[in-house]
């Protein structure tokens, strides 16, 4: 089988990964994957016809002095681009000047992103006119006060302090939350790391799309009310990167009007056990780990291998609360992946990007060693050949780090 998998670092943004035709190999994508991408017009119908009695981002704009625009970071696969430009138009058109609007990047946890990192999600003509400021988890943030369950509640001083907030984020399956988008944005995204400790440890691990507890879902749309107004655009998007689908208004109504489409467009049907899964990662690029954990949780137990396509120059992303800062220093919430991959043999990495950070956050740990790196898919496949031969069951996995399996 000969399957084009979407990296946008690959030339062209392809990769061609093919499999050996006496093995049974199975293709699996998504609903959203054959979907249409939306039209500019259509994005800025959809923006103008905000959800939950939000008023649209002009009307809102309207006799205020400045705003704060919130958008997710390098770990998301958005295309913001084109909807800061139209949000960008709004409020100039309602009369706030162009030096009282500027970014802020909801890096929740995540490492600082440099300029050429805002210019791939920005542009360049964003970047060169507005300030794009880069949320700190640790300092200047402000407390609104306390949850029911005593998790104090402080978000970002320069959020807090602007007339009109507005937010651009993605809906995406989540393995704590269920899907992220709403009011993730800011609670991870430009919260403090006192209120993210306190929300994030409500929940472990669990399958994409569906929650491990609803505890963690509660309490961030408990924190948003408390935000106060806040207009928020959550797309919906493929293994290509293409919107498909966008939700716009309050943060809580347009959240639910998104994931009952995200439920559709990433869900993909459930594997029978393989020997082999090729899992890509080009979504959520430098979170990996994800489609790592979605094909070990398919491949037989008795033992098999995965090979992740990652076509990431950055590298994995810098995670403050749960990444690894040396061999024996760690985030608060630092736990390696273990059970998961106890019984994958191998992780052969697909890159030109190899790193030794990566393999520790991929399941090297406590001394085994199954990471493995390649930069062409023919090395990956002279290791596979070496233990899969004729017969072998293998699965191909359009983008693991967003579709889910139910």
């Amino acid at each position: 089988m000969d399957v084009t998998l979407y990296q946008v670092a690959a030339e062209n943004g392809k990769v061609r990964v093919s499999l050996p035709e006496n093995w049974h190999t199975e293709y699996y994508g998504m609903p959203g994957d054959t979907m249409p991408a939306l039209t500019l017009e259509q994005i800025r119908n959809r923006i103008n016809h905000p959800s939950g009695g939000m008023k649209t981002i002009r009307e809102l704009a309207r006799g205020r002095k400045n705003a704060v625009i919130i958008f997710d970071d390098a770990s998301r696969g958005t295309k913001l681009k084109e909807i800061a430009e139209f949000v960008v138009e709004e409020l100039l058109a309602a009369g706030i000047r162009e030096d009282n609007i500027e970014f802020l990047c909801a890096l929740g946890n995540h490492g600082a992103m440099t300029r050429s990192q805002f210019v791939r999600k920005l542009g360049e003509n964003i970047v060169g006119r507005f300030c794009v400021f880069n949320h700190n988890p640790y300092e200047n943030n402000v407390l609104l006060g306390y949850t029911p369950e005593g998790v104090p509640v402080e978000i970002n001083r320069e959020f807090a302090e602007s007339d009109v907030r507005i937010g651009i984020g993605a809906i995406t399956p989540h393995p704590l939350n269920g899907f992220g988008g709403g009011g993730k944005l800011l609670f991870p995204g430009i919260a403090s790391i006192a209120t993210t400790t306190g929300n994030h440890t409500k929940s472990k691990y669990g399958w994409m799309g569906q929650q491990s507890s609803p505890v963690m879902r509660t309490e961030i749309e408990d924190m948003t009310r408390m935000a106060g107004e806040f207009f928020k655009i959550d797309v919906i998007y493929n293994a290509r990167l293409d919107i498909i689908g966008l939700f716009a208004g309050d943060p809580i109504a347009e959240y639910y009007e998104g994931i009952q489409a995200a439920a559709v467009t990433y869900r993909s049907r459930i594997p029978d056990k393989k020997d082999v899964i090729v899992a890509n990662a080009n979504a959520k690029v430098n979170e990996a780990d994800l489609a790592i954990l979605n094909a070990a949780a398919y491949l037989k137990e008795t033992g098999g291998d995965i090979v992740l396509v990652n076509y990431c120059p950055d590298g994995q992303v810098v995670h403050y609360f749960s990444g690894p800062f040396g061999r024996k220093a760690f985030g608060r919430q630092w736990g390696p992946m273990g059970d998961e991959v106890a019984h994958v043999r191998r992780i052969i990495c697909l890159s030109p990007y190899p790193d030794q950070y990566s393999t520790l956050r991929f399941g090297d740990v406590d001394g085994k060693k199954r990471v493995v790196w390649v930069k062409t898919w023919e090395e990956a496949m002279e290791l596979l050949r070496k233990d899969h031969g004729e017969g072998t069951e293998a699965g191909i996995f359009s983008d693991g780090t967003i579709q889910y399996f139910a």
